[in-house]
């Protein structure tokens, strides 16, 4: 069990190191690590190369993490193992192998949170819509999504099993910590 748990999270790092915008940027011409934000996301990607490249970029990242979790269920994991390879697959898209820049983590996160529990992916999705409203900044809502997110997870009962995805969401927030200062002085 030990050996394959290890595998199974590197695993998942290794496939988080994949950056799905460095990829079209490659096809396109342009590295996103070096133009627009400089971040290989899906934002800076739609920002350089259109709405299909944000999307494919967003589906792409957000599949990293949700295969993570699935694979952890198709191993007969434990439901903590499962948010941990999606912890894994966030982190190596932050940390990726090349040791160059990495994404926000944002996409990858989300894959992961709708496969742990769609059902608490509704509460981030409220919580998003809520916290948009009065700020009209895709990055101030995001406290509040991960925050009814972390509620809908009480009150489903998968709190306890999902600390490895709510470090993950801790480290996307931390990536967005000069996104918040930016947000904020406008």
């Amino acid at each position: 069990m030990i050996m394959k748990t290890a595998v199974y999270l590197t695993a998942c790092w290794l496939a988080g190191t994949l950056l799905a915008a460095v990829a079209i940027g490659r096809a396109k011409g342009t590295d996103p690590r070096k133009a627009g934000s400089g971040n290989p996301g899906a934002r800076n990607a739609g920002r350089l190369f259109g709405r299909a490249a944000f999307l494919s970029v967003f589906l792409a990242d957000a599949a990293k993490g949700a295969i993570a979790v699935l694979a952890g269920r198709l191993l007969g994991l434990p439901e903590v193992l499962g948010a941990a390879g999606g912890l894994m697959a966030v982190i190596g898209h932050i940390f990726p192998l090349s040791g160059r820049t990495g994404g926000k983590g944002v996409s990858t996160f989300i894959g992961a949170a709708l496969f742990f529990s769609p059902s608490a992916m509704a509460g981030f999705i409220a919580g998003a819509a809520a916290a948009w409203l009065p700020a009209r900044n895709a990055v101030l809502a995001m406290p509040g999504a991960f925050a009814a997110w972390t509620l809908a997870l009480l009150f489903t009962g998968q709190l306890g099993d999902a600390w490895p995805l709510l470090l993950s969401a801790s480290l996307v927030l931390l990536r967005h910590r000069e996104d918040f200062r930016t947000a904020i002085t406008r």
